[in-house]
């Protein structure tokens, strides 16, 4: 009994000499509290580049030479340009090359902000399948990546090329993987 009265008094003392300064010791008056200031630094001088618009001039359209329109028989279509090899090559020369494509000007949104396009080439219910076509993708040099989508309560995951600031980089890819994978892939905007 007498050990527990002992180790009792110690610990009250103890607590007492903790407590006792922070209790019933006020702080002096000429003791404050300093912390520093900081100040915060001056906005520095960027001089941003303006976005221009391009200047259209007005056209009198009377004094520009008239355009003979090629007539289109019912029999051109799609499947008879397909199955002749030469309208691939004239279908070829009419594109645009890399060069002209990169030259393109990117679009602006309302924000002011570039507009970026992704290829969206599937939409699976299967992951294990969709990282397969997405790592397909990628061996062959596209910045191909999954994102999963809930629809109607169901986890779909889609796979989509991209994001790139010019469409027409895009639409030259997309016959090439539609027929690669058999699928119809659409252009998208990329959003984040």
């Amino acid at each position: 009994m007498f050990k527990q009265r002992l180790v009792g008094f110690i610990v009250l003392g103890a607590l007492a000499i903790i407590f006792w300064p922070i209790v019933f010791v006020s702080p002096e008056p000429d003791q404050e509290l300093m912390l520093p200031v900081f100040e915060m630094p001056e906005r520095p001088d960027v001089v941003m580049s303006e976005r221009r618009e391009p200047i259209l001039e007005r056209v009198d359209r009377n004094r520009l030479p008239a355009i003979e329109r090629a007539e289109i028989s019912e029999e051109t279509t799609v499947d008879a340009i397909a199955a002749d090899p030469q309208a691939e090559l004239i279908a070829a020369d009419n594109e645009p090359s890399g060069q002209t494509a990169s030259r393109q000007r990117a679009e602006f949104d309302a924000q002011g902000l570039p507009v970026s396009w992704e290829l969206q080439v599937a939409t699976l219910s299967v992951q294990q399948r969709a990282e397969e076509i997405a790592a397909e993708l990628r061996k062959k040099g596209h910045k191909a990546y999954v994102s999963p989508v809930t629809i109607r309560a169901q986890q779909l995951y889609r796979v989509r090329i991209g994001p790139n600031l010019q469409r027409q980089r895009l639409i030259d890819i997309q016959a090439d993987i539609d027929a690669y994978f058999g699928v119809e892939s659409k252009i998208i905007k990329f959003e984040v």
